[in-house]
């Protein structure tokens, strides 16, 4: 796993975690909240069509262990 996938994973698990801890929020509303923001993000070194195939081939690609990440 990758450096940069482990710190993400540690920064989600924080958001997640002071959302459920939250009466105003909720750790769905969080999740969507980061990917929106992540997407914002990306929309601006990524094609429209790019975002859409890495988000469908993670989509396809899920499973329980955690995901390789690759660099481009």
């Amino acid at each position: 796993m990758s450096g940069e996938n482990t710190r993400a994973k540690e920064l989600i698990d924080l958001a997640i975690t002071e959302a459920e801890a939250s009466n105003s929020m909720s750790s769905d509303s969080m999740a969507l909240a980061i990917l929106s923001q992540v997407l914002r993000l990306l929309n601006e070194t990524r094609s429209r069509n790019d975002l859409e195939s890495y988000i469908e081939y993670d989509l396809d690609n899920m499973v329980e262990s955690d995901m390789v990440i690759t660099r481009q």
